[in-house]
């Protein structure tokens, strides 16, 4: 696996487990600093208390409690710069179709490989 040039911070939501932290070992050993949070509410606390920068949220879409879409709406108000990828095992249309993603958003399909979830996060922390 190849390591980014700049370690860059990617903060991880998904309320499964399992998920969290096989995201978390992959983006890790690739170099990446990786937060983790089991939900919306546990990760606006983190993006509070973490005094560096946030590059990348990348949050499950539906979670109970507050879904994918308005955790990103609230992180963006603290935090404008920091780019969203989308996890879910729903397809991106009906995700859409549940008015939690716009059409567009950036989106990794559930299941998916190590070497996708990376090449995906790197496109969308590159992406202007």
């Amino acid at each position: 696996m190849e390591k980014p040039a700049v370690s860059k911070t990617v903060l991880v939501v998904d309320d499964e487990d399992f998920i969290r932290d096989m995201v978390q070992e992959h983006l890790s050993l690739s170099g990446y600093k990786v937060l983790t949070a089991a939900n919306g509410p546990e990760a606006l606390k983190l993006s509070q208390e973490h005094q560096g920068a946030i590059h990348l949220l990348l949050t499950d879409v539906l979670m109970p409690g507050m879904n994918g879409g308005t955790l990103a709406a609230r992180l963006a108000s603290a935090r404008p710069e920091t780019k969203v990828l989308y996890m879910s095992g729903y397809t991106p249309n009906a995700a859409v179709h549940y008015s939690v993603l716009d059409s567009g958003t950036a989106f990794l399909p559930k299941p998916f490989t190590s070497d996708t979830l990376l090449s995906t996060v790197r496109i969308v922390l590159e992406a202007h």
